[in-house]
């Protein structure tokens, strides 16, 4: 059960979901998907599926796997979102603040590759 509260919480989080917002789509109480992911209780097939299509992925992709993925495509997207989300929402001083530590983050990969 933990292994797959841990895994629900890390897709949901990749995809900058809060958890209001699953549980609205997956048509569950906020408090009942807290305590999936707390792993107080333990999901039906049912609800897993449902938990699943409102994350835009798979049942299986929800339960664990004996080795654990590589995380960079999962940051990449969270990346992608929330800059997604700073240029549609960000203004002048989110830009001025944002752009030094974008360019200091360039330099450190391009010296890494």
């Amino acid at each position: 059960m933990r292994r797959f509260a841990g895994r629900l919480r890390e897709v949901r989080r990749s995809l900058g979901m809060t958890q209001a917002e699953l549980a609205r789509r997956a048509d569950v109480s906020a408090t009942h998907l807290s305590e999936l992911e707390n792993a107080d209780v333990a999901p039906g097939i049912d609800l897993v599926d449902r938990l699943a299509r409102a994350l835009g992925t798979t049942a299986a992709d929800l339960l664990p796997s004996a080795t654990p993925a590589d995380p960079l495509p999962v940051l990449i997207e969270q990346a992608q979102r929330m800059m997604d989300a700073l240029v549609e929402k960000g203004d002048r001083d989110t830009f001025v603040r944002l752009n030094p530590l974008l360019a200091l983050l360039v330099e450190a990969a391009v010296k890494r590759s």
